[in-house]
């Protein structure tokens, strides 16, 4: 392969980010787009200017052109679009979760296995300019032996029903949410983890779901991590880590970065992922795609597809991510720390 052709599936905004950034790896072509609806479909080719658009998503998987597939659908449909696609050879960039069940979970790594196809779990987190740094600081031992690690996302609510249907979403901001600083954690950590205790609830929002979650974890060998997040936060996206050391500390945020400051009386049209408003002093980001990961995940996913090495965020990385969240489901309903079955998983 010394180019790879995309199937995105689906054309939301995730699927828009994405198309944004492969435009700019000269190595990667969106060469298909599919969407249940006709309209979305045709509008978003043309607004990206690909060539060939789908209401049916065999059809387009039987494209020779497509090389890998991105899902960008609702979570209860990212099993059911990662099996299809690794039946017709094609690997897979599936965002988070995973899924929304460990058996789902299990049969999309044991199609793509077999299929000897890439399943690449989309965590974005891994890949912001800020975390790339933390790396180099831990690697210099500037905190010395990790002790714990804090990290939350958190906004004020979503107006999408994928997002607050049970039957759609699976769960609330532990699942659909709290993957990312959890993903974070567990990368950082190095760590297998040994127990879970989690809260979660509603406190704001009447919906199907939990919109607030804190979930603690305990590692192997000693050292913490607590996730959190919540649909209750003021003021747009809320993506903060800090870092505890023998040596040291740090603290980053991946949200408020912008060194622009705008004032405004009459408001304009976007500042940041959530944010209500616009007016008075605000700090709108320059380009999310670059800031929260997007860009160098896709470059990094085209590049393991070419030179044939396998990723930072494998689909085993996602499953481990949805170990802990649904030891922290068990551990709500028990109310009591819930251990992790530490034996070595098969496909």
């Amino acid at each position: 392969m010394n180019r790879v052709g995309i199937g995105l599936v689906g054309t939301g905004f995730l699927a828009e980010v994405y198309a944004r950034c492969y435009k700019r790896i000269p190595d990667a072509e969106v060469v298909a787009v599919f969407s249940k609806t006709e309209a979305h479909a045709k509008a978003f080719a043309e607004k990206y200017g690909v060539d060939s658009w789908h209401t049916d998503y065999e059809k387009m998987l039987k494209l020779d052109e497509v090389d890998c597939v991105n899902i960008c659908l609702p979570n209860y449909l990212h099993a059911e679009a990662t099996v299809a696609s690794a039946e017709h050879g094609k690997h897979v960039l599936c965002t988070k979760p995973l899924a929304t069940t460990l058996t789902d979970a299990n049969k999309m790594l044991g199609a793509c296995e077999r299929a000897g196809v890439t399943l690449m779990y989309g965590e974005n987190w891994l890949f912001t300019p800020g975390v790339a740094r933390v790396r180099t600081l831990i690697a210099e031992g500037a905190l010395g032996k990790l002790l714990a690690v804090e990290a939350r996302e958190q906004h004020g609510g979503t107006h999408s029903p994928y997002a607050t249907t049970k039957r759609f979403c699976g769960g609330g901001v532990l699942l659909h949410m709290a993957v990312h600083p959890i993903g974070l954690i567990l990368d950082l950590m190095r760590r297998p983890v040994e127990r879970v205790y989690a809260e979660i609830g509603n406190l704001l929002h009447e919906i199907e779901v939990e919109d607030y979650a804190v979930l603690l974890m305990r590692f192997l060998g000693g050292g913490s991590g607590i996730a959190q997040s919540n649909y209750i936060t003021k003021g747009g996206m809320q993506d903060r880590v800090e870092v505890y050391g023998t040596e040291g500390m740090l603290f980053l945020d991946m949200t408020h970065v912008s060194p622009l400051r705008v004032y405004s009386d009459a408001g304009y049209t976007y500042v940041v992922e959530k944010a209500s408003t616009s007016k008075g002093w605000t700090f709108p980001v320059l380009d999310e795609t670059i800031q929260y990961g997007f860009q160098a995940m896709l470059e990094h996913f085209t590049q393991c597809l070419l030179e044939n090495e396998e990723s930072k965020a494998t689909g085993e990385f996602g499953r481990k991510v949805l170990e802990v969240v649904f030891a922290g489901y068990e551990s709500a309903m028990k109310k009591q720390a819930v251990p992790l079955d530490l034996k070595p998983k098969k496909g």
